[in-house]
């Protein structure tokens, strides 16, 4: 079975499940799979997100591809060769500061949608965005260790490149420090040479 027959029926699944329970009308969001070489992995979609069905569509994901123009990609090119999921496939509603975070519940709901996800695209580069996703690939740690480097992992008998990058959320005061900045900058010029652009 080809891998696009693979991702075909994944998102069939994806599309189908209620195990969180959310109501109704909540469906999965994530993005399109057209043989991509990358995969991005994000926390949840947020109501933009979901009501679209494109991950990344919100203020997020404006200040995201703003951080990925810098290291030479545009946004639809990033998107055609770069596989875009996150922990949660559905948006878990709003709390009183914004979006609400995945319960510990929900991620493991999604949990083997993310490992099949993995086992089709595959991918040579990933990039875990944001305190959750980068905790699941490297575990959990201080995004000062993680951010701006480079981390190889095996994941089922091959070696992935990881490259983390900090929640582009506006609620994130993080990137408002002079070395975090820096530390986002090293994480582009990362992502631009493993890239073969720099």
């Amino acid at each position: 079975m080809s891998r696009q027959e693979r991702f075909r029926r994944l998102a069939s699944r994806m599309r189908r499940c209620r195990l969180c329970g959310l109501k109704p009308g909540a469906h999965a969001v994530f993005g399109r799979f057209d043989g991509p070489e990358w995969m991005l992995v994000g926390q949840a979609p947020g109501e933009r997100e979901a009501a679209l069905g494109r991950p990344f569509a919100g203020p997020a994901g404006r200040r995201l591809f703003e951080w990925l123009k810098r290291a030479g990609f545009e946004e639809e090119e990033f998107r055609s060769r770069c596989y875009v999921t996150a922990m949660m496939k559905c948006f878990p509603g709003k709390g009183g500061r914004g979006d609400l975070r995945p319960s510990r519940w929900q991620v493991e709901n999604c949990a083997p949608f993310l490992e099949q996800e993995m086992e089709i695209v595959r991918p040579r580069v990933l990039i875990p965005v944001g305190g959750l996703a980068i905790g699941r690939f490297l575990g959990r740690r201080p995004l000062a260790e993680t951010i701006g480097r480079r981390f190889l992992v095996e994941y089922a008998g091959r070696v992935i490149t990881v490259v983390p990058l900090p929640h582009p959320s506006g609620a994130s005061a993080w990137t408002n420090l002079a070395g975090n900045r820096r530390r986002l900058g090293r994480a582009l010029r990362l992502l631009k040479r493993a890239d073969g652009r720099g």
